[in-house]
Order: C-alpha cells, then structure tokens, then sequence
C-alpha cells in the first residue's frame, strides 16, 4: 500500500512528545518533510527551507508553530493544495477565517483542529451517560485544567507569538461547549470571567449560567497539576479525571455516584486517543460531510474563543 505523506511544520514540544513516535509506527502515513527548525535537526527526516517545503507534494501537513503562525501556514497550506492538521488553538481570532474556509471548500480540502481528548473512548461514554434520562436535570459542570509554571522561554509566555494560558487551556473547555453540547451563542449578560496576567494570560476562570445549566471552568499555569471535569445532576453526579490530557500507561476512569453508591468505569491504559484521530483522519479525509463537520466545528471554536476574548 502507498502510504500517504505527511510534512511537518514547526515541531514543537506536543508533537515531539506524543506524535512523532505515532505517525513513525503508522503504515499508512510517512513524515515526507520538516519544515527546517535552524535550532534543531531530524536525522531520520529530511528538513526543508519554507521556500522547498511548499513546493513539496505533501498529502497532508501537520502545524505544530506558535499560534500567531497558524493563520498564515493554513492559508499557504491550502494554496500549496495540502489537506491541514493543526494543534489548538486553530486560530485566535476571526480574521482570516473566511478565507480559509473559502480555500478549503474550493480545494475541497480537509481543515482539522487536533483536540486529541475528542477521540479516547471516555469522552464517547461520557456523552452517552449525561444524555441518560434516568440522571435527572444536569444542574452544572465544574472542570479544571491546572498546571505548574512551563520555562519562561516558552513561546506561550509571548504576546507576540500568541502566547497566553486562555489559548492552552481554557480552549480545551470551550471544547466541552462545541463538541458535547453544540453551545455555541453564548450571551456575554451570563458569562463571568476573571484573568489574571500582564503580557499574557496566565490564568482564570470563567462560568456561564443560564436557564439549562451552569459551567465553572478554571485554568491557567503556575498551579498544581489538575485536569478534570465533574457533571452535576438532580440524582448523579459524573466525574472524570485526566479528561482533557492522559498519562501514558495510566488508566483512565469515571465515576459516577448515584443511589448511595459509587459507580467506576475503567478504560484500557494501553488506548492511544493520538493514533484514534490519524484513522479517523485517514479514513475519512476525502468525505465531505467529515470535511464540512470540521469546518463548522471550527468556525464554532472560533466564535467561542471571540466571545470570551471580547469580555475585558
């Protein structure tokens, strides 16, 4: 079998801790080129100028840059005629997404925001237990997405990279609205929201109440690790630990506490969410119903991240 090709834009910390090590196991995906890094190189890839690297054949590219980067390395993507792959946040405001979705359509090329979380099996349990009746009202979530102080060098900490812990956190629960609950109009009159930081966003919490149910989300760097989310019901409570990001070779679970009791649903350690998106890539690119779902599912995280960015 052909494999398809793959070329690799700014490989950063994420995708050589988690990725690289997958697309070099996967038979039908081979990493044709990277997009040259002048600090570092790859001697078992082959590193390119940008210059060479759009002038490549490439199936697909992966975009692993700075945020402020994306905008402009989708765009030349689409143009080169590369189906587009790329790490949250896909982009951090709205400017030049009709653009791209008008080069997508056009190229009839698939645009994909990679929230690995999406494709564990417990996020497809966990939709399935909160839609079941028995439950009673879900009356509000709390979640957290903590974690210590990264090294001050990191691109995160720039404003002019696009830095902030709202685009590498808080994005990830705004992904609960999208992709669980479809919420995407949010009136600003029923959101709270505090961030703290001076260049940057460093950390926060924001919550949104209205008539169905409330939300308490709080995130952000220079905590300690925590990484959770918990659905309250009138008869149940629902939590999970380790939701947004897993550990290697550590069980995940829910809990669900009903009845007096407590209810604990374990799931394969050995479960890789990070191969589960590729197949799901690889068998579904060229379909234009999956290509015009992750169009929409983008234009709605985008309209999420311009609503929250807009509250001073």
């Amino acid at each position: 079998m052909i494999k398809k090709t793959i070329g690799i834009i700014g490989p950063g910390y994420h995708f050589e801790k988690n990725i690289i090590s997958v697309l070099a196991k996967n038979s039908s995906l081979k990493i044709s080129g990277i997009l040259r890094n002048k600090k570092k190189k790859y001697k078992n890839y082959k590193t390119l100028s940008e210059d060479k690297f759009f002038k490549e054949n490439f199936d697909f590219v992966y975009i692993s840059c700075p945020n402020k980067l994306h905008e402009k390395y989708i765009i030349k993507s689409l143009k080169s005629g590369f189906h587009v792959i790329c790490e949250k946040p896909f982009l951090t405001d709205s400017n030049k997404l009709k653009e791209i979705l008008f080069l997508s359509k056009k190229k009839k090329k698939l645009i994909f925001e990679t929230f690995m979380h999406l494709y564990h099996p417990i996020f497809h349990k966990l939709k399935k237990l909160i839609n079941e009746k028995k439950r009673g009202k879900l009356r509000y979530i709390v979640s957290n997405f903590r974690f210590p102080s990264l090294n001050k060098d990191n691109h995160r900490y720039k404003k002019k990279l696009g830095g902030g812990f709202f685009y590498d956190a808080a994005v990830y629960q705004l992904s609960v609205e999208n992709y669980l609950f479809n919420n995407v109009s949010i009136n600003k009159k029923k959101i709270e929201q505090i961030k703290i930081g001076r260049e940057v966003d460093l950390k926060g919490y924001f919550g949104i109440k209205n008539k169905k149910f409330h939300r308490f989300y709080f995130w952000g760097e220079g905590q300690n690790y925590t990484n959770n989310i918990e659905f309250f019901f009138n008869n149940s409570c629902i939590y999970v630990d380790m939701f947004f990001s897993k550990l290697k070779n550590k069980p995940t679970y829910i809990k669900i506490f009903e009845n007096n009791k407590i209810k604990v649903i374990k799931f394969n350690k050995n479960v890789d969410h990070f191969k589960n998106m590729f197949y799901e890539i690889l068998k579904n690119y060229n379909k234009l119903s999956f290509q015009n779902y992750h169009r929409q599912r983008i234009s709605n995280q985008i309209k999420l991240i311009n609503t929250f960015s807009s509250i001073k």
